[in-house]
């Protein structure tokens, strides 16, 4: 029996290099997430200030110029506020990791940090005419941060390698389905993105803030699933 601790995970797919619990995993990752949006109102140089604009006659006028550095927050706040949810909510799911679940998350990371380059990229060329190839790399960008989730995902599936064990399969085969889509949907916006600039980013993000909605309630096996003190600590 087991009362607040996981059950030994199946041997069945091979693991590499130590294995660890999620502590130093999510604590890190947390870390990480919490830079990059702190780092997001840095960017914005306020009017009069040594890196701001200078020589302007109205104040509101001023910060009005500035709409594209507030889309821009908007935008990298949502995306990368969508993927913590994930993260948060995959720690429900995710029992350990081992040494290629840690660099694939590192890879994944980057794609967190770098995505606000590609967004101001669009943002400061709307309506210009580098507007479509501002398009293609925002969706291009938002695609390979979507890979890099779905690796971590990919690799840690085979025999619940790193997965919590007790999960039931049709739950994880929902989320694969879900994460998948997602993904594949993201890819086919680059392209899209190519030929109508402004559709294939729309399709981009709309399928980001998909994932700021509630997710699935993790299910279990029968008579496997968590008690209450093991829930709380998640």
């Amino acid at each position: 029996m087991m009362s607040g601790n996981r059950r030994n995970q199946s041997t069945d797919a091979e693991t590499h290099g130590a294995e660890r619990g999620l502590d130093r995993f999510e604590g890190f990752s947390d870390a990480v997430f919490a830079i990059a949006l702190t780092l997001l109102i840095v960017e914005i140089k306020v009017p009069g200030s040594p890196e701001g604009t200078h020589g302007y006659s109205d104040l509101v006028s001023a910060m009005a110029e500035q709409w594209r550095e507030f889309l821009a927050l908007v935008i990298c706040y949502v995306v990368i506020g969508a993927y913590w949810l994930q993260h948060h909510y995959s720690g429900r799911i995710y029992a350990k990791t081992d040494h290629w679940f840690g660099t694939l998350n590192l890879l994944f990371l980057l794609a967190i940090v770098v995505i606000p380059y590609p967004v101001r990229i669009w943002c400061f060329h709307l309506g210009t005419g580098f507007e479509p190839d501002a398009s293609v790399t925002l969706v291009a960008g938002l695609a390979l941060t979507a890979c890099t989730w779905m690796a971590k995902w990919f690799y840690a599936m085979p025999g619940c390698r790193l997965m919590d064990e007790r999960l039931a399969p049709d739950f994880l085969q929902q989320m694969t389905r879900r994460y998948g889509a997602a993904t594949l949907v993201q890819i086919v916006a680059v392209p899209v993105a190519i030929v109508a600039p402004r559709i294939g980013v729309a399709i981009a993000l709309l399928c980001i803030a998909f994932f700021l909605l509630s997710q699935p309630t993790p299910r279990y096996k029968p008579r496997e699933e968590p008690d209450e003190a093991e829930k709380s600590n998640k």
